[in-house]
C-alpha cells in the first residue's frame, strides 16, 4: 500500500509520517462548514455502497481502486499533447453535464459555495460563474471597502459596507490625530468632528467577532477610518497628477489647509477655495484630487473641486501594485466578460475585477441585462473592495456612486407598497422589483423572503412585469436598493417594526424571558419589548415576577414608551383597560384632562406622577388632598395607579402640574387667612410631627415640629406640655395647601411678618430678611420664605469657615437670617448667603425670644392647681430667697423652699463665696437665674450685699440699671455659663444681673466662645429690662456689637495731627519676619510691611539691606490701630514710587487685580497643621493648602518643616475671592499648567481638578470589603480610588499597605457633576497610570505591561485571561471586579472544577481570582467569567453524551452525585447521565467505610462494566486494575518527539488563583495534560533527525522503509510515554489521598517525590498564591539542587517555572529573567532552554525581546531547521512583508546542511499556506518541483495545502498536472488514489468517473 493508504474515516492513528498532512485536512472542514455536512454523508454513503465499476478497475483486493501496469510508451510531447486534448474534452464534459447536475444539486449548498468564495487575478485562467460579493462568511481582516457613514455617535461611528453589511468604528480608529472636542453641541463626540452622515468613506477591516445573543451567532464586523493604515507603503512615487485621495485635514491656515495622509513621508497643502459651500475644520476626513507634486519639498498641492474630484481617472502607472488600490478610486476599464449575476471587466492593464449586478449602471436591471455589456465595451468603475489576499476587486458601475455621490432612497422602512412591478427573477438569488416611491426606486427580495413556504416554482408565481405586494425589511445605502419582504406573515398585525409602536397602544405579546428585572415579551412580529417588574401587577413592592408570567403565555399588554428602539410595556390592568384618553407628550397635555399616570416617587412636600412615553407631572401636598397631619406615604404608595387632573402646563420648559381631584369645582371659604397674616389657634390635637390647630373656628392649620420655636432645644420641652385646648394667641400663616394653613409659633417670624417676602419681586439684593431652612442638600441649604417662595444658599456661602458637612452646622427648620446675594427674576432663582459674618442680628431679638418662649413654658409647667401663682415674684432676678440645705452634689449645692415645694434650687460651688454650707441648713442668697424649674442662686458676699434688708437695691447703689445707656460700653463678670447664654454681673453698676447670648439664628449648631466663671469681658447694652418684653439685662459681647454696628464706646479718641499721606522721617526700631517697626514724630510708632520696601516681588528677603537703627524716610499710606491702648500705629511705605508720589492718597483699598492662573510670590504670615497663610499686601492675603503644596508624599509629611515665617513662596493663583480680599495658591512647581480657567470663588474647590492630573492626597477613609480609599485631594473635594486602581499587580490585599492619614500621589482619572454643586473625582494610585507619560525606569513600564486593566467591555473577547476581586457573593455565584469600569459576573456551575457547596465560605469579598471570558456584551454591559480550567460551560456544549454514545469497556470521567451504603452514585460528564457504581467494584481490596472514601462532589474515573438501554441503567466500576491494563493504550502515538518545551507557569490556574480557594490537583491523566508541565509544541517542532528520516522515507516511497521507520519510532515514543504516565500516576495517586492545603503537607509530599517537577511546581505554585514570592524562589532554588542531575526534563520544568516566576514578579523582570536564563544554560541542553524562554516570550506578547532572541538563536543554532522555521512562523505571525520573509529564507538556505534544505523549502511553503499568504507559498512549492519533480512527498504536500485553501480550479489544475507526470506506477496509483479520494468528498459520480477513466487511460498506455 502507498505511504497515504489509512486515510479513511475509521481507521486507527496514523503513522508519525503524516501529521502535518492531516491538520490541513481538519483546517479544511473548519473553514467550510456548509460542505461539511454533504461531504461527510457522501463518504458515509460511499463506504456502504461500492461503485458498481470497482469489480472490473481492481484486479486484487490489496490493489485499491486502480489495476498494476508497466511503465508509459508515450514520449513527453505526446504526452502533453494527449493531456492538452484530455483538458479540452474535460471543459465539454464539464459544461454538457451542468444542466443535469443543476437538478441533482442543492440550489442553497451551490449557491453558496459559488457566491461565498472569493477569486482574484491570480487563478488558473478558467472564468468564474459568478462575480465577487462581500458577506459575512468571506469578509477577513486587512479587506480595504468602500461605505457610506449612516450613523455617529459618540463612541463609534456604524458604516454601511457593500453587500448592505454594517461595519462599526471605535473612536480609537476614527483618526490618527489626536483631536480636542470642543463643541458642547455635539455631545463632546470626537467623531462628528472627522466624518458626518452620508459620506463616502473608505475603510480597513480589523476583526470579525462573532456576537452571540440568545444563541444566535451574529458578527460584528470592526473597521478602521485610520489613514495610517489605508495608505501603508504609500509612497512620494506612486502619487500621479489627477489621483483621488482621502486626506485628513491636519490644521486649517490662512490661506489653505495641511493635510495629512497617514504616512510621514509627505504632506499636502489645499488651498481654500473662493466660495465654500461647506466649512472645513481641523480633523475632516475629505476627498481631494492631486494637482501638482512637490518632490523637493515632498508636499502634494491638491483641489477640493468637486466636479475635477468627479471625474479623475486613476492613470496605467507602472509598478502599481495592489496595495495601492484604494476604494473609490476611479479607472476607466473594459468589459472582459459576462458573468451569471455580473460582469468581468478588466483594467489598469494587471488586473480583473467584477460588478455584481446590484452594482452595474442600470439600477432596474431587466431579464435582458446582459445585452448592455458587450465585450471590450469601454466604462468607468470605481473600486468598490478590495481583498488582497485572495487578489479579488469588485467594482461599481452605479452612476451616482460614480459622481460621488450616494444613491437617493425614496422609501421608507416598514412601509407597504402595494404595486411594485417585477423586474427580474433569479432563481439563486431572488426578485428585482422597482418600487412606487414618489420616485421609483430599485428594490430586491431574497429568494428566502418570498414566501412563508417553500417556493419551487418561483419563475411561474412570480413574471417579469408582474405587480406584487412587498414590505421593506431595510436599505442598502452604498447601492441604493430596497430590502422587502413578500411573505404573508409580514402584513398581518399592527405592529411589524420598532416605527409602528406607539405609546399608548394596546397589543398581544408572548412572554419569552423572564428574569428579576422583568420580563421580555414579544410582538407576533417579532419585535421584543420589555415588561419592569414594578408593572407586572397592581400589588405594592412587587419583589418577584407573577405566576401568570410563564415562558409561552401570551397576555395583553399596553405600551409605555418606545426610545432607542428599546419599548416598554405595562401589565397593570387598570392602566391596560383604562379608557381616558392618552397622554403621551406634553403637548397633548391640556388643562382640566383627566388620565391615568403611576406615582414614581412621594416626597414630603407632593409626589410624582409618571404618564406615557417619559411625561412626568408634580403633584403638590395640596392638590394630594390629605388631612391635616397625615403622611402622603401613608395613603399612597409608589407604582399606584392614580387617576389624575392637569392643572398646568408648560410644554417648553417641560413642566406638568396636575391634580388628584379630578374635579375643578372646589368650595372655597371666603374668610381663608392669607399666607403672611397673623392669626390665633387652638390646640385640636398632637400628631408625632405636628401640632393640630383651630384657626378662626373653621379652618383647620398645622404647626410642623421645628416651628414651635427658634431656638431647636425648647421645641421638645413646649411640645411636651401643650394639650388640646391650649391657644396660640399669634401664629404666622406660612403656607396654604387646600383647606389646611401651614402656621408657625417662632418670635422671629411672627416679629417681621411684615418684612418676610412671598414673591421674588419684594427680593432685593442686599437686604437681609428671616426664614427657616426647608431642605439642605451637599451643594448647600433650601431657605423658604412665605408661601413657596424659596432661595439657595451655595455651600460656601452657608458658613464663614469651610466644613465638610452642612448639616452639622444647620438643620431643617431652623431659623435663620439670610443675605440676599443676586436676584434672577427670569428663572425665579435667589442666592443667599447664611454666613454669620452678613447676616448676625443687630439687636438682641434672638436671646429674647428665648427667655419669652422659656418663660411660656415655665407658666405651662407650674400651671397646675397645687402650684402658687406668686412664685415667679418670689424668684425675681436680683431677689433675695431663703432656703434650706437639702444636699451637697458634685455640681452644686441643692436648696429646697419651705412654700414653694415644686421650685429647686441651685447653688454651684463657685457661687458659695467661700461660706460652707451643711444639710439642713438655712441659707440666704441672690436670684441670678431662673430657667427650666432651676432657681439659680449665688452666696457671693457682693452680690448679696447689693440689695437692702427689704428686697430693694440700696440706695447708695442706685446708680445701677437706671443709670445705663443703650449700646453703652460696660464691663461684666462671668457668673454662670448654660447651654445657650451666660449670666453676669456688672461692677460698676451695683452688679447688675444681665445675660449675654452665646449664639444667634444661623449659629446655634456651630461652636460658640467658651467662657469661664470669673473671667471679664467687655459687652454692650443691648436691652433694658423696663423696656424689654422678658424683664431682663441684655448684654452683648463687643463682638457682636461691632458686628451688628453697635459703638464701642461712648468716649471718643484723640486724634493725632499726622494724617494719610504725610512724609516722615522715621527710625528703625525692630526689624520682624514680615514688617519693620519705626518711630516718628511724639512717640508714634508704624509698621512697613514686607511688601511696601520694594517695587516688585523679586527678592527673597526685602530687609536684607536694612538694620537697626537706620533713618529712613516714609510716608504714611493708612491709618490702622496699634497695640497700645491710647497710641496710634500707622502703615507707612518706603517703596520709592510712594515716596515721590502725592500726598493726597485714596484711604480706599485699591482694587483686587489679581487673576486667575496668574503667577505671584507672596511671603508666609503663619504656618498651621493644613494651611500655609501668606500675605501679598498688606490689604490682600492668600493661602496654600497642604495637598496644593506637592505631589510628592515626602515632602507633603514635612509640610510644616517646608515653610517658615517670612520666607517667599512663588505660586500660581487658583482662587480668587475679592469679598475678602483673599486668593488661594497652588505651589508653582508642583501643579498641572491650567488654561483657559474662569474665575472662580476660593471655595470653588474643583475648578482646577482636570482628567490626568498628577496630584497629592491624603487617605481620609479606608472603606469596608472592596469599596476602595477616599482621598481628601482638597479643602472640601475628596477623590474616589477604586479597589483595582490601589496597586499596578494583582496582589492578594492591596489595602494592606496603606492607612488612614497617609499622604499618596495619585492621578486624576475622571472628574464629573452628576448634580449641580456636587463634584466627583475618580482617581488611581497606579504607579504605571502615573508614571506613563514621564521618563521613568524600565521597572514600571514592564510592571505596567503585564498588568492590564479592561477598561471597557469592547477590550474583552471570549477566552481572555482576565483578574479580578470578588465583589459579592450569594447562592447563585459572585459578582467580580475586573477594572474600575468593568464587572463580571460568575454563576455557581463556573466558579470551580469540582463541587461548591458553599460560595459564601470558599469566596469571600475581596478574594483575588482568575479566570477566563465566557461572553461579553458592550451593549448590554454583561460579561460572564469562569473560574474552571475547562470554561465551557453547559450552554456551551457542543452535544451530550447519550446512551447510544457508551459502550462497555469505556473509560468516563464523572462526580459523585450520591454516596449510599451499597455503593456511588456518579454523574458521567458532559451528560445528564447517572451511572451506579456497586461496593463491590469501588477498589480492589474490601472498603469497610464508604463515606469516609468519597463524598458528594468528588471527581473519579471509572470503567463501564454494563449497559441496560431498557432500563436505562448503567453500571461502573473504579477498581484499580481495570485501569492498570489501558494505560499502554491511551498512549498517543502521534505526539511529537523528545524536544518538549514546559509552558508558561503563569497559565496554570493555581498560580494566580484566590488565597482561600482549596489546592485542587488535577485527577489522574497523562503528565502531559497537566498545566504546570503541559508541553506543546508546533506542528514543525519536530527533531531534525527524525524528520528527516521521515521526509526520506516517504519521499522515496518505500513501504519497508517507512515501517520500519514507524517501529522504530513507534518503540521509542512508547517506552517513553509508557514511564511518564507510570510516574505521573503515582505522583497523582499520592496527592488524591491527601490534597496538599499548607506548606508542611507540600514539604512531606516533595520529600517522598523528590526529583518530580510536577510537585515542585505545584509547591511553587501555592505559595505564589499565598504571594509569598520570595519563598516561592527559595523552592525553586531547592528544587534545583534536589532534582536529580539525569533527570534533564524533571529539571528542564523546574527552569521553565522559574522563568515565568521572574517574568511575572521579577524586578526588573528582563534582567531577573536573563539571569535564570544564564544559570539554566550551564546545566540543560541549551537549545532547549533557548526554545523554552522563546516560546515564553511569544505567549507573553514580548516581540521584541523574542525577535533579539531569535537573532541569536539562528546564530548559535544556524543548522537547525527547526530554529529556522520557527523564525519563519514568528515572522508570519508578525505580519512581516514578503521582502522580509525571503530576506530569512535565503539566510538559512546558506546555513542549513543540503540535506535539509528541501524539508526546510515545504515547511516554509506550508506555513506560509496556513498563515494567509498562499500565494508565496504555491510560487515556493512550483519552484521546488521544478527541480524535482518526482517527489511524490512534496506532491502530495502541495495538494494538501491547496485543497486546504479550498479553491476547486486551482485543485483539480493541479490533480491533472501531478496524473500527467512520468512516474512509476506504485507513485501513480497513490496519485491516483489521492485524486480519487478528493473527487469522492468534493464532486460529483461524474467526477469520479473522470478519474476512473483517466486512471484505466494509464493502465492502457502502460500495457501497450
Amino acid at each position: 500500500m502507498g505511504p497515504h493508504g489509512d486515510r479513511k474515516k475509521g481507521k486507527g492513528p496514523e503513522r508519525p509520517g503524516k501529521p502535518e498532512l492531516r491538520a490541513n485536512r481538519k483546517e479544511f472542514k473548519k473553514h467550510h462548514k456548509e460542505k461539511g455536512d454533504v461531504i461527510e454523508e457522501q463518504e458515509q454513503q460511499q463506504q456502504q455502497q461500492p461503485a458498481p465499476h470497482s469489480a472490473a478497475l481492481f484486479n486484487a483486493a490489496d490493489d485499491g481502486d486502480f489495476p498494476r501496469g508497466g511503465r508509459s510508451l508515450l514520449s513527453r510531447d505526446e504526452m502533453a499533447e494527449a493531456r492538452t486534448e484530455a483538458e479540452a474534452e474535460f471543459d465539454k464534459e464539464e459544461r454538457r453535464g451542468k444542466k443535469k447536475r443543476n437538478a441533482n444539486v442543492s440550489l442553497g449548498m451551490d449557491g453558496d459555495d459559488d457566491l461565498g468564495t472569493l477569486f482574484g487575478s491570480a487563478t488558473t485562467g478558467k472564468l468564474p460563474r459568478f462575480a465577487n460579493r462581500i458577506t459575512l462568511k468571506n469578509i477577513s481582516p486587512n479587506m480595504k471597502l468602500w461605505g457610506v457613514v449612516i450613523e455617529v455617535n459618540q463612541k463609534d461611528i456604524i458604516v454601511s459596507l457593500p453587500g448592505g453589511m454594517r461595519g462599526f468604528v471605535r473612536t480609537e480608529e476614527v483618526s490618527d490625530i489626536a483631536l480636542h472636542g470642543n463643541s458642547k453641541d455635539n455631545d463632546g463626540s470626537l467623531c462628528a468632528e472627522v466624518v458626518h452622515v452620508g459620506q463616502l468613506v473608505p475603510c480597513m477591516v480589523l476583526r470579525v467577532d462573532d456576537d452571540k445573543k440568545e444563541g444566535k451567532v451574529n458578527k460584528r464586523v470592526w473597521l478602521s477610518l485610520r489613514l495610517s493604515r489605508m495608505y501603508k507603503g504609500l509612497s512620494l512615487d506612486a502619487i500621479q497628477d489627477g489621483m483621488v485621495l482621502t486626506a485628513q485635514v491636519k490644521s486649517v491656515e490662512d490661506h489653505g489647509y495641511i493635510l495629512y495622509f497617514g504616512v510621514s513621508t509627505f504632506s499636502g497643502f489645499m488651498p481654500k477655495a473662493d466660495k465654500e459651500t461647506v466649512k472645513t475644520e481641523s480633523g475632516q476626513l475629505i476627498q481631494c484630487v492631486v494637482k501638482a507634486i512637490d518632490k523637493p519639498r515632498s508636499i502634494i498641492h491638491l483641489s477640493s473641486d468637486e466636479d475635477l474630484i468627479s471625474k479623475s481617472i486613476i492613470k496605467d502607472l507602472k509598478g502599481l501594485s495592489i496595495d495601492h488600490l484604494i476604494p473609490g478610486m476611479m479607472m476607466s476599464a473594459r468589459v472582459h466578460s459576462v458573468l451569471e449575476n455580473g460582469i468581468m471587466l478588466s483594467f489598469l492593464t494587471y488586473f480583473t475585477g467584477t460588478a455584481d449586478i446590484f452594482n452595474l449602471s442600470n439600477s432596474f436591471p431587466s431579464g435582458n441585462w446582459k445585452d448592455d455589456y458587450s465585450k471590450n465595451k469601454k466604462v468607468n468603475a470605481r473600486i468598490l473592495f478590495v481583498d488582497p489576499s485572495t487578489r479579488a476587486v469588485g467594482l461599481t458601475l452605479n452612476q451616482h456612486l460614480l459622481r460621488l455621490n450616494v444613491p437617493p432612497i425614496n422609501v421608507k422602512v416598514g412601509e407597504i407598497y402595494d404595486k411594485s412591478r417585477v423586474l427580474r427573477m433569479d432563481k439563486r438569488a431572488g426578485l428585482f422589483l422597482e418600487i412606487p416611491s414618489p420616485t421609483p426606486s430599485p428594490g430586491f427580495v431574497s429568494i428566502h423572503d418570498v414566501s412563508d413556504k417553500d417556493v419551487k416554482n418561483v419563475e411561474k408565481k412570480f413574471r417579469e412585469g408582474s405587480l406584487t405586494r412587498v414590505r421593506v425589511l431595510g436599505v442598502r445605502h452604498l447601492e441604493g436598493v430596497a430590502l422587502g419582504t413578500l411573505k404573508d406573515s409580514a402584513f398581518e398585525g399592527s405592529v411589524f417594526t420598532h416605527a409602528d409602536v406607539k405609546p399608548g397602544m394596546v397589543v398581544r405579546a408572548k412572554v419569552v424571558t423572564v428574569e428579576p428585572f422583568g420580563a421580555i415579551v414579544q410582538f407576533s412580529s417579532g419585535v421584543k419589548a420589555l415588561c419592569p417588574l414594578p408593572h407586572m401587577s397592581e400589588l405594592d413592592n412587587v419583589v418577584k415576577p407573577p405566576k401568570k408570567f410563564k415562558v409561552g403565555a401570551e397576555l395583553l399588554f399596553r405600551v409605555l414608551g418606545c426610545k432607542s428602539k428599546r419599548i416598554t410595556v405595562t401589565y397593570k390592568k387598570s392602566l391596560v383597560k383604562s379608557k381616558l384618553e392618552v397622554l403621551a407628550s406634553y403637548a397633548d397635555a391640556k388643562i382640566g384632562l383627566v388620565t391615568h399616570g403611576w406615582i414614581t416617587k412621594i416626597e414630603k412636600h407632593g409626589c410624582f406622577v409618571r404618564f406615557y412615553n417619559g411625561v412626568q407631572g408634580f403633584v403638590s401636598r395640596s392638590e394630594i388632598g390629605l388631612e391635616p397631619g397625615t403622611e402622603a406615604e401613608s395613603v399612597y404608595h409608589v407604582g399606584q395607579v392614580v387617576k389624575c387632573r392637569i392643572v398646568s402646563v408648560i410644554p417648553t420648559s417641560r413642566k406638568l402640574n396636575v391634580s388628584f381631584a379630578t374635579s375643578s369645582n372646589r368650595a372655597i371659604q371666603a374668610d381663608t387667612a392669607k399666607v403672611g397674616t397673623i392669626v390665633s389657634g387652638v390646640v385640636e390635637r398632637l400628631t408625632p410631627g405636628a401640632v393640630v390647630v383651630s384657626v378662626n373656628g373653621f379652618s383647620k392649620g398645622s404647626i410642623l415640629n421645628e416651628q414651635l420655636a427658634d431656638y431647636h432645644g425648647q421645641v421638645v420641652q413646649l411640645k411636651n406640655l401643650l394639650k388640646p385646648g391650649h391657644e396660640f394667641s399669634q401664629l404666622l400663616v406660612l403656607d396654604a395647601e387646600g383647606q389646611n394653613l401651614i402656621l408657625s409659633a417662632k418670635h422671629s417670624l411672627i416679629n417681621t411678618a411684615n418684612d418676610i417676602p412671598s414673591e421674588i419681586s419684594q427680593m432685593q439684593a442686599g437686604a437681609v430678611v428671616h426664614g427657616y431652612i426647608c431642605n439642605i442638600i451637599e451643594a448647600g441649604c433650601f431657605v423658604r420664605f412665605l408661601g413657596p417662595l424659596t432661595g439657595f444658599s451655595p455651600k460656601d456661602k452657608a458658613v464663614d469657615r469651610p466644613i465638610e458637612k452642612l448639616s452639622d452646622a444647620f438643620c431643617v427648620g431652623q431659623s435663620v437670617r439670610s443675605h440676599v446675594l443676586n436676584v434672577n427674576a427670569e428663572s425665579a432663582r435667589v442666592k443667599l448667603s447664611l454666613q454669620q459674618s452678613m447676616c448676625s442680628s443687630p439687636d438682641c431679638s434672638f436671646i429674647r425670644g428665648y427667655f419669652l418662649l422659656d418663660k411660656k413654658i415655665a407658666a405651662l409647667k407650674y400651671s397646675g392647681p397645687s402650684t402658687s401663682h406668686d412664685w415667679m415674684k418670689s424668684f425675681g432676678i436680683g431677689s433675695l430667697v431663703k432656703g434650706e440645705v437639702g444636699a451637697v452634689e458634685e455640681y452644686g449645692v441643692i436648696l429646697n423652699f419651705k412654700d414653694h415645694p415644686d421650685v429647686v434650687g441651685l447653688i454651684e460651688h463657685h457661687q458659695l463665696g467661700g461660706n460652707t454650707v451643711k444639710v439642713g441648713s438655712s441659707v440666704k442668697g441672690l436670684v441670678v437665674d431662673f430657667s427650666d424649674g432651676v432657681v439659680n442662686v449665688s452666696l457671693k458676699p457682693e452680690l448679696v450685699d447689693s440689695v437692702s434688708k427689704d428686697g430693694k437695691k440700696k440706695k447708695r447703689h442706685r446708680a445701677a440699671v437706671l443709670d445705663l445707656e443703650l449700646n453703652e460700653e460696660v464691663n461684666a463678670v462671668v457668673e454662670i455659663v448654660k447651654d445657650s447664654y451666660v449670666v453676669l454681673s456688672v461692677p460698676e453698676y451695683n452688679y447688675a444681673i444681665g445675660f449675654a447670648p452665646l449664639m444667634d439664628y444661623n449659629s446655634q449648631l456651630l461652636p460658640h466662645h467658651n467662657y469661664d466663671y470669673g473671667q471679664r469681658i467687655t459687652v454692650v447694652v443691648g436691652s433694658i429690662p423696663n423696656s424689654d418684653p422678658s424683664g431682663r439685662l441684655i448684654l452683648l459681647p463687643k463682638a457682636s456689637a461691632q458686628d451688628s454696628g453697635l459703638s464701642s464706646s461712648k468716649r471718643a479718641k484723640k486724634k493725632s495731627d499726622h494724617k494719610v499721606g504725610s512724609l516722615v522721617e522715621a527710625e528703625i526700631i525692630d526689624i520682624k519676619p514680615l514688617e519693620l517697626i519705626l518711630k516718628f514724630g511724639a512717640n508714634l510708632h508704624g509698621r512697613v510691611h514686607i511688601t511696601e520696601v520694594l517695587e516688585e516681588h523679586c527678592c527673597e528677603n526685602p530687609f536684607s539691606n536694612l538694620r537697626i537703627g537706620q533713618k529712613v524716610q516714609a510716608r504714611i499710606v493708612a491709618e490702622h490701630s496699634g497695640k497700645s491702648g491710647r497710641n496710634l500705629k500707622w502703615e507707612l511705605s518706603v517703596k520709592p514710587s510712594v515716596l515721590k508720589g502725592s500726598e493726597e492718597l485714596s484711604l480706599l483699598q485699591a482694587e483686587l487685580d489679581h487673576y486667575v492662573n496668574g503667577i505671584v510670590r507672596a511671603y508666609v504670615v503663619k504656618v498651621d497643621k493644613e494651611w500655609v497663610w501668606l500675605t501679598l499686601s498688606r490689604d490682600v492675603m492668600a493661602h496654600l493648602f497642604i495637598l496644593d503644596s506637592s505631589v510628592e508624599p515626602s515632602e507633603l509629611k514635612e509640610f510644616q518643616l517646608r515653610y517658615s515665617v517670612g520666607q517667599a513662596v512663588k505660586g500660581r493663583v487658583i482662587g480668587v475671592n475679592r469679598e475678602k480680599r483673599l486668593l488661594r495658591l497652588k505651589a508653582l512647581d508642583n501643579q498641572c499648567m491650567l488654561e483657559n480657567v474662569k474665575e472662580h470663588s476660593v471655595s470653588s474647590i474643583a475648578e482646577h481638578t482636570r482628567e490626568g492630573d498628577i496630584i497629592g492626597g491624603c487617605i481620609q477613609r479606608i472603606l469596608p470589603g472592596v469599596g476602595g480609599l477616599v482621598i481628601k485631594i482638597g479643602p472640601h473635594l475628596h477623590g474616589r480610588v477604586h479597589y483595582t486602581e490601589i496597586v499596578d499587580s494583582w496582589v492578594l490585599e492591596p489595602l494592606s499597605e496603606f492607612h488612614e492619614g497617609q499622604f499618596v500621589k495619585c492621578k486624576v482619572l475622571t472628574v464629573s457633576r452628576p448634580s449641580e454643586g456636587s463634584v466627583r473625582v475618580d482617581l488611581s494610585l497606579r504607579s504605571s497610570i502615573i508614571c506613563a507619560n514621564r521618563d521613568h525606569s524600565r521597572l514600571v513600564d514592564d510592571l505596567a505591561t503585564c498588568t492590564p486593566r479592561f477598561e471597557k467591555i469592547d477590550d474583552l473577547c471570549p477566552g481572555t485571561e482576565v483578574k479580578g476581586y470578588v465583589k459579592n457573593v450569594n447562592a447563585k455565584g459572585c459578582f467580580v471586579m475586573l477594572s474600575r469600569m468593568v464587572e463580571a459576573r460568575i454563576i455557581l456551575s463556573n466558579l470551580s472544577d469540582e463541587y461548591v457547596e458553599n460560595p459564601q465560605k470558599d469566596f469571600s469579598v475581596g478574594m483575588l481570582v482568575q479566570g477566563r471570558v465566557l461572553s461579553a456584551e458592550p451593549i448590554s454591559g454583561k460579561v460572564e467569567v469562569s473560574l474552571r480550567k475547562n470554561t465551557g460551560s453547559k450552554s456551551q456544549k457542543s452535544c451530550d453524551i447519550s446512551y447510544s454514545d457508551l459502550h462497555v469497556g469505556g473509560i468516563i470521567d464523572g462526580q459523585v452525585k450520591r454516596v449510599e451504603s451499597y455503593g456511588l452514585f456518579v454523574t458521567i460528564q458532559s451528560s445528564e447521565l447517572v451511572g451506579l457504581c456497586h461496593i463491590s467494584e469501588l477498589s480492589d481490596e474490601p472498603v469497610l467505610d464508604i463515606n469516609s472514601c468519597f463524598k458528594a462532589g468528588d471527581m473519579v474515573k471509572a470503567k463501564i462494566l454494563k449497559i441496560d438501554v431498557e432500563r436505562h441503567r448503567v453500571s461502573l466500576g473504579l477498581k484499580k486494575s481495570y485501569f492498570d491494563s489501558d494505560l499502554a493504550d491511551g498512549i498517543n502515538d502521534n505526539e511529537n518527539d523528545d524536544e518538549r518545551v514546559p509552558t508558561d507557569i503563569s497559565h496554570c490556574p493555581e498560580m494566580s488563583g484566590d488565597l482561600n480557594r482549596s489546592f485542587v490537583l488535577p485527577g489522574p491523566e497523562p503528565r502531559a495534560s497537566v498545566p504546570p508541565l503541559q508541553v506543546s509544541l508546533d506542528e514543525y517542532e519536530g527533531s531534525d533527525q527524525e524528520s528527516g528520516q521521515k521526509g526520506h522515507a516517504t519521499a522515496n516511497g518505500t513501504e519497508s522503509n517507512v515501517k520500519k521507520s514507524d517501529k522504530r519510532l513507534k518503540e521509542k515514543t512508547r517506552k517513553r510515554k509508557q514511564r511518564e504516565i507510570e510516574i505521573s500516576a503515582l505522583e497523582d495517586r499520592a496527592l488524591q489521598k491527601d490534597k496538599p492545603q499548607t506548606p508542611d503537607e507540600f514539604e512531606k509530599l516533595v520529600r517522598s517525590s523528590p526529583n518530580s517537577s510536577f510537585v515542585w511546581i505545584n509547591y511553587m505554585a501555592f505559595l505564589l498564591d499565598l504571594a509569598d514570592v520570595e519563598k516561592a524562589r527559595s523552592v525553586a532554588e531547592r528544587a534545583l539542587r534536589t532534582i536529580n542531575i539525569r533527570e534533564e526534563e524533571e529539571k528542564l520544568n523546574v527552569w521553565v517555572a522559574y522563568f515565568n516566576l521572574e517574568n511575572e514578579y521579577g524586578s526588573p523582570r528582563e534582567d531577573a529573567v536573563k539571569k535564570i536564563f544564564q544559570r539554566a544554560l550551564q546545566y540543560c541542553d541549551p537549545k532547549k532552554v533557548h526554545l523554552a524562554l522563546l516560546g515564553m516570550y511569544e505567549r507573553t506578547k514580548q516581540h521584541e525581546l523574542a525577535d533579539a532572541l531569535f537573532d541569536r538563536m539562528t546564530k548559535r543554532f544556524k543548522t537547525s531547521c527547526k530554529i529556522w522555521l520557527r523564525r519563519i512562523h514568528f515572522s508570519l505571525s508578525q505580519q512581516k512583508d514578503v521582502e522580509y520573509i525571503k530576506s530569512v529564507v535565503n539566510r538559512a538556505l546558506l546555513s542549513l546542511p543540503q540535506s535539509k534544505r528541501i524539508k526546510f523549502l515545504s515547511q516554509t511553503a506550508i506555513l506560509e499556506f496556513k498563515c494567509g499568504v498562499p500565494e508565496e507559498g504555491r510560487s515556493r512549492f512550483e519552484l521546488i518541483l521544478r527541480e524535482y519533480p518526482k517527489r511524490t512527498d512534496l506532491w502530495s504536500v502541495y495538494l494538501d495545502q491547496e485543497i486546504r485553501v479550498g479553491d476547486t480550479e486551482i485543485i483539480r489544475a493541479l490533480f491533472d498536472r501531478v496524473t500527467c507526470l512520468s512516474l512509476p506506477p506504485k507513485k501513480m496509483k497513490f496519485l491516483f488514489k489521492k485524486y480519487l479520494s478528493y473527487e469522492k468528498s468534493q464532486g460529483d459520480e461524474e467526477r469520479i468517473e473522470h478519474v476512473k477513466q483517466k486512471a484505466l487511460e494509464y493502465v492502457e498506455i502502460l500495457k501497450a
